[in-house]
């Protein structure tokens, strides 16, 4: 495999925790995230379970959501 796959698979696998990470930092509930993002609650828990992958327009409403710029929220990935 490519080093540019394994790389992607890496930030796949640590989204879930980081996501859950700074939204508890910022002392947010998925209902509070949900409100301000307008994205559901089931959907923020599917991607902090591993279960969906933001697309990168989602990963922006998501540092949106969590008071950050994007490059912050996906700089804590390669952390």
């Amino acid at each position: 495999m490519p080093a540019s796959y394994d790389y992607a698979e890496r930030i796949c696998r640590k989204l879930p925790r980081r996501l859950r990470q700074e939204r508890e930092n910022a002392g947010m509930s998925r209902y509070a995230l949900e409100k301000r993002m307008g994205v559901s609650r089931d959907m923020i828990g599917d991607i902090e379970h591993g279960e969906a992958i933001p697309t990168l327009h989602l990963a922006g409403r998501l540092a949106h959501g969590l008071e950050m710029r994007l490059w912050e929220f996906l700089r804590t990935l390669e952390e």
